[in-house]
């Protein structure tokens, strides 16, 4: 019976997933049911140098520790160079030295090996306390936000790359319906198998995506059982029909999306072979009959441990490697005898259990997989700097955004979640089963005055009372459960005791119990009103808890499975922070999604198929939710890199409003800058020059008579048109300090050139309306002198940094990985080389990327929150960021303007201009467009946020057809003609602009 795939799967094409922390790898591709001439005439070439014993070597992999001695190491390289082994699985140990002895065992391997690890939760899964461990899956089975487990499977391909290794057995798609599982509980992403289906899917894609194979573990599901197959063969009595539905599904849907491995579990299947004690790694009928033939696999097949003793009890030495090669497995994990399993294996040769072409089938399949691996020869990565660069900042980073976004809001009955007015109560937070000071105790800190207590789950009754008494009626109290700390369990062990505790203290006062571990301990805490599950101790989710709690971040994560009556699967409410931009469907603002889907499909791939742009992100937000947010094509028309919602895109011009106009704004309120003083009262350098009159408010409205813009790189260039060695160099050295490109340093001197230029432009058009960039470099000067922090500190201190803005930033690399930086040009006329991850605007560039009309990076969720928060009148997040009056002056039309407000662009009144914004929104709309491609605008009638993000400059500023289409213009009135109401029914405006 063919095994088939619910309509609801289809959603995973829906599914955009983020870029990644990781430099470009190539794709794995698990489908090894085609062969190129090239890949053909590799794997042919070693297959002919195979000796008998050589082919069958291929067929193992054998554990290896690096914190074992001089024996185990001997025994390791002795089966290499005796039996060709085909791969290694690494174990506990350090990172340097399991680095050092995988160099040493390429090394002496014939065909280089596959090298694989458990990392389900990363390479601390195996190296704790020396690598990353991210959440484990029952945890990010509560993220919504699927495509961060794209980044998850991205950033430890990233580090199993740099480690030398090149096989994940993970993720875990065995959907756990059983409490009492002793082995998986933890590891499996819950319950529901969509979300399993789904979570496995993102995850494995950000693996294979970065040239990591990913295996799929542990078929066919080992998630309701009561037996750990390390121990014992467990039983999974169900019949076919309920396999099909749920054990099997997801495996049968990354099977169709391409994983690149699957690991056979030892599991009793009676349904599946009725043989009794024949494991499923050990059966003909599940590996080969079912997962071949029925369900098309077509990648290489892992046994589980052959070590294990739910398949070794019930075979003997060497027969049980034997029997799963005759089931139809291909590679043999952990055998217990290499020795007595190659003489197994000849045997069941001999006497025609196994055939020489099916031993030839495995062998090439493996070689095919090497081959797409980039195991045509072996790599060698240096032991210097692994500690550091295993443990980035960025991946870090990405933890406690998974974290943040598994946090559960199981119930909350009081309203008590986001916790505010500390001032007016006093706050107690109550630790058991780990003492404060903990992570969760130091972040609840942060928030305010909090008197902590310490209790064991065994509390005294003296205890108790003594806790329960020290507490007031109106007081808040925190209970937080931490877990024991078990590796797969995580166990919260709430009894008599702890429940006594929190009745005493939910009699008396305000309670909210937060829980740092497994999440089916939900089961005794029915009784609470306020739960909170954070499903780890580990200090990044108490951080993420502490913060969540408190309103910092919104909760969002679903319960991922069922622990009590009052903690059903999918269980959870969302909060909002008061003010803070949050996620909704289309249809829940009054847009029609399909409608907006269909038509900003239809012209980003206009766009792309016509060459405007390689590629595109768009975001819709409404009533302060993003409604929309969808990525088109690739970083490059090579299409290596697909385009994400969370690349960072070099915004340009729109620099102008989100970062030099805001900051203006910011010093206005505070009563630092008055917009009809001269400048030349912030500026004492430009007295005695033709600027010295000039006020802010005509340069904010492009009225002080500036020139536009002024090439000042051409005169730094030799008569060759490259960089002059006069001012520049490869490297910073001396006074070249100021970074043009990572491979470009300008001399101190030259920015005093620059000054001077602006400094001394003459003013051929005052009180005329001419765009100019030149007033915005003066106004990042003046930032700088009134404030005392250059314009991209100002603005991150008073903006970005409190507002969690994480992407908005100036010079981006070392913040954010290159990867998620589309390139913005392939200069040859200055920089010579590719622009990425530097500002694409010469004269920003020669400031060291900081200018008051260029160099800001971001994402469209990030621009979109500073527009929301533009919208809600300077408020946001409960913290009121600008006066309301100050951006209504900002955000309304200069005097006798037809186009400009004070910083911001707004609707084309005239006619008789080409139209900068859709003709369907309102007057009062404002925003801005950036050069490389960019847009953004918000319109309060509306209450709409539209971002689109682009590098059209790419290869060539030339390059105009972005405009000549008007794209953007064009999506922002594909966005109006989607709100849903009866008495507008317009079209897309012709490519002219002129709404007909």
């Amino acid at each position: 019976m063919k095994l088939l795939l619910s309509l609801r799967f289809t959603l995973l094409l829906l599914l955009g997933a983020c870029a990644s922390l990781l430099t470009a790898q190539k794709p794995y591709l698990g489908d090894l049911s085609y062969i190129t001439p090239e890949e053909q005439r590799w794997v042919d070439s070693v297959y002919q140098t195979l000796s008998p014993d050589g082919q069958l070597g291929q067929l193992f992999m054998l554990r290896a520790h690096s914190d074992r001695g001089p024996e185990h190491i001997a025994q390791v390289r002795a089966e290499i160079e005796r039996y060709q082994v085909g791969g290694l699985c690494f174990f506990q140990g350090t990172p340097e030295k399991q680095l050092e002895l995988t160099n040493i065992y390429q090394h002496l391997s014939r065909v280089p090996l596959f090298v694989s690890m458990d990392a389900e939760w990363g390479l601390g899964m195996r190296l704790p306390d020396q690598t990353i461990s991210f959440p484990k899956q029952i945890a990010l089975g509560a993220i919504r936000k699927n495509e961060l487990l794209y980044d998850l499977g991205a950033e430890i391909a990233r580090q199993m790359h740099r480690i030398g290794v090149n096989v994940s057995f993970s993720p875990v798609l065995d959907i756990n319906n059983n409490p009492s599982n002793p082995v998986i509980n933890t590891r499996s992403f819950g319950e529901d198998r969509y979300n399993v289906t789904i979570k496995g899917y993102q995850y494995m894609k950000g693996l294979q995506e970065n040239g990591i194979m990913a295996s799929a573990k542990h078929f066919p599901g080992h998630g309701d059982t009561n037996v750990d197959s390390h121990y014992g063969l467990p039983v999974i009595a169900h019949p076919r029909a309920r396999l099909d539905s749920l054990e099997l599904y997801p495996f049968q849907s990354l099977i169709r999306y391409g994983i690149g491995s699957i690991m056979a579990a030892h599991l009793q299947i009676p349904a599946l072979d009725s043989r009794p004690n024949r494991p499923s790694s050990l059966s003909k009928p599940i590996v080969t009959n079912l997962l071949r033939q029925e369900m098309g696999f077509t990648g290489l097949v892992f046994t589980d441990g052959l070590e294990m003793e739910g398949v070794t009890k019930h075979y003997g030495n060497g027969e049980v490697e034997a029997e799963a090669i005759a089931a139809g497995s291909d590679i043999l994990l952990l055998p217990e005898s290499t020795p007595a399993a190659f003489a197994a294996i000849k045997r069941y040769l001999a006497e025609g259990k196994i055939t020489q072409d099916a031993i030839e089938e495995k062998v090439r399949r493996i070689l095919l997989a090497k081959h797409r691996l980039g195991l045509t020869r072996a790599t060698f990565p240096p032991v210097e700097n692994l500690r550091g660069e295993l443990n980035p900042p960025e991946a870090y980073a990405l933890k406690q955004k998974l974290f943040e976004n598994a946090m559960t809001l199981v119930r909350d009955s009081d309203g008590l979640v986001p916790i505010t007015g500390l001032e007016k109560r006093k706050t107690i937070a109550v630790h058991v089963g780990l003492a404060a000071p903990t992570a969760f105790s130091t972040r609840l800190d942060d928030y305010g005055k909090v008197t902590h207590l310490n209790a064991t789950y065994g509390v005294s009754p003296a205890e108790r009372s003594k806790i329960i008494d020290g507490v007031s009626e109106d007081d808040l109290v925190i209970v937080a459960l931490y877990s024991d700390g078990s590796r797969f369990l995580e166990k919260v062990p709430v009894g008599p005791e702890v429940l006594a505790l929190l009745r005493g203290l939910d009699a008396k006062a305000r309670l909210i119990v937060t829980v740092f571990g497994n999440p089916y301990s939900l089961s005794a805490l029915d009784g609470a009103g306020t739960v909170l599950m954070a499903y780890s101790r580990d200090e990044v989710a108490q951080d993420a808890a502490a913060q969540a709690l408190f309103g910092a971040n919104k909760i969002d994560g679903r319960l991922p499975i069922t622990a009590s009556p009052a903690a059903r699967f999918n269980a959870g409410i969302e909060t909002h922070p008061v003010a803070r931009m949050g996620y909704a469907k289309p249809e829940a603002t009054g847009i029609d999604g399909n409608l907006l889907a269909a038509k900003v499909g239809i012209l980003a791939r206009e766009a792309m198929a016509r060459k405007a742009t390689p590629g595109m992100v768009v975001l819709v937000a409404r009533q302060g939710k993003i409604v929309y947010e969808e990525a088109f094509g690739y970083h490059t028309y090579r299409k290596k890199r697909p385009v994400y919602t969370n690349d960072v895109y070099d915004l340009a011009s729109v620099t102008k409003v989100a970062a030099t106009t805001l900051s203006i704004m910011k010093l206005v309120d505070d009563g630092k800058l008055d917009l009809d003083v001269p400048i030349r009262q912030y500026l004492p350098d430009v007295a005695g020059t033709p600027l010295e009159s000039l006020t802010l408010r005509p340069i904010l409205a492009h009225r002080a008579g500036l020139r536009s813009w002024i090439p000042f790189y051409q005169e730094t260039l030799n008569p060759s048109k490259k960089p002059s060695s006069q001012w520049y160099r490869t490297e910073p050295t001396g006074d070249f300090r100021i970074p043009v490109t990572e491979k470009l340093f300008l001399h101190r001197d030259y920015v005093d050139s620059i000054w001077h230029q602006i400094y001394t432009n003459e003013l051929p058009n005052v009180g005329e309306y001419r765009y100019s960039d030149l007033g915005f470099y003066l106004m990042a000067k003046i930032v700088d002198q009134v404030s005392g922090y250059p314009l991209d500190e100002y603005a991150d201190r008073n903006f970005y940094r409190p507002m969690g803005l994480t992407t908005l930033t100036y010079n981006p690399l070392g913040k954010v990985s290159k990867s998620r930086i589309p390139p913005t040009e392939e200069d040859k006329y200055f920089r010579q080389g590719v622009v990425q991850g530097t500002v694409h605007d010469m004269g920003a560039a020669m400031l060291g990327g900081v200018s008051g009309h260029a160099g800001l990076f971001g994402t469209a969720s990030d621009l979109a929150t500073i527009f929301q928060m533009l919208l809600q009148e300077g408020s946001y997040g409960g913290r009121q960021y600008l006066r309301p009056e100050t951006v209504r002056l900002f955000t309304s039309r200069y005097a006798n303007e037809t186009r400009r407000g004070l910083g911001f662009d707004m609707m084309q009144l005239n006619p008789k201009r080409k139209m900068n914004l859709s003709p369907l929104a309102s007057e009062r709309a404002f925003g801005h467009l950036g050069f490389t491609g960019t847009a953004v605008w918000a319109d309060p009638v509306e209450d709409l946020v539209f971002v689109v993000l682009s590098n059209r400059t790419y290869p060539s500023m030339n390059n105009n057809l972005f405009s000549n289409l008007d794209t953007r213009v064009r999506l922002h009135t594909a966005v109006y003609e989607s709100i849903q109401r009866e008495d507008v029914l317009v079209a897309l405006p012709p490519l002219d602009g002129k709404a007909r």
